[in-house]
Formats: structure tokens, C-alpha cells, sequence
């Protein structure tokens, strides 16, 4: 005769409390162990805090590992994984900070040069009106256009003059 076996429904532990009667610790002592040497705890909803569960199987297996967990010195990859995110992150926020600070610098820069290029022209301007290039050297009475009528070369003046 067949003898049918159900699957066994792993035994599970709910908090902490229970977790650590199980394996005869304290309870800071496997809070411990989970963040450092990865003690398989299960939250629910992904949750970083808060109700924890473990099966009791999990539990005594990987408390039957720990020999070869202390001579490989396996940790956690979980946490590890996300302190190394927390530094990139990190990493990236200061970087962003200093190229904010590298850009207004640079905006002031543009900003002074464009007050500089239109100051420049206008003193252009200034110095060309009225505009006597196209006024025979004769009818202007401005003494400082007259001479830079006179320093005009010849052609510019003949040109200028008909």
C-alpha cells in the first residue's frame, strides 16, 4: 500500500521575540545578526522596519552554515548592496551640488561679458553718431568727427563724398 505524505507547512516565527526563544539568543543579538551576518528574517511588504517573520527551518539551516559563514566571512550582500547604493547616491548628490555652484559661477561670467559686449557697442555708437560717413567733410561742424573724417583714408572719403 501507497502512503500518501502531505507537504509539511514550515513552521513560522513571528517577531522577534519568538525568533530569538528559538534560537537562544537575545533579541538585539539577532537584530544583529540580521543586519550583519544576514540572518534569513522576512518583512512583509519589502517594509526596512517593523513585523518580521522567519520559518523555523531557514532558521536552523542557517545556523548549521555559520562554520562556513565564519571561514568565508559571508555577510549580508543585501545590506552591502544597499549601503554601496546609499554612497553612490550620495556621491551623485554632491557632485550635483558642486556643478549647481560651477554654473552660476559660469551664468555670472556670460552675464558680466554680455554687459561688457553691450556697453562696448554702445560706446560704438556713441562715437559714430551722427553718422558722417555718408556727410561731405565740408557741412560737418563737429570738430571730432571732422578729424576722423581727415584720418579716413582717401578712398573712404571719395566714396563718402559722392
Amino acid at each position: 500500500m501507497v502512503r500518501e505524505t502531505k507537504a509539511q507547512a514550515p513552521e513560522i516565527l513571528t517577531g522577534w521575540k519568538s525568533i530569538a526563544k528559538h534560537l537562544g539568543m537575545g533579541v538585539r543579538t539577532v537584530q544583529r545578526y540580521e543586519r550583519q551576518m544576514g540572518l534569513p528574517i522576512r518583512r512583509p511588504a519589502g517594509k526596512l522596519r517593523g513585523a518580521v517573520l522567519a520559518t523555523k527551518s531557514e532558521l536552523d539551516a542557517w545556523i548549521a552554515a555559520s562554520p562556513i559563514r565564519q571561514t568565508f566571512q559571508l555577510t549580508n550582500t543585501a545590506s552591502n548592496s544597499h549601503l554601496r547604493t546609499v554612497h553612490a547616491v550620495k556621491a551623485r548628490i554632491a557632485e550635483m551640488h558642486a556643478l549647481r555652484h560651477q554654473m552660476v559661477a559660469l551664468r555670472d561670467e556670460v552675464r558680466n561679458s554680455m554687459w561688457s559686449l553691450s556697453n562696448s557697442i554702445e560706446m560704438l555708437r556713441a562715437d559714430l553718431q551722427p553718422n558722417t560717413w555718408d556727410v561731405p567733410s565740408t557741412l560737418v561742424s563737429d570738430a571730432r568727427t571732422r578729424r576722423l573724417l581727415e584720418r579716413m583714408p582717401s578712398e573712404t572719403k571719395r566714396r563718402n563724398a559722392n
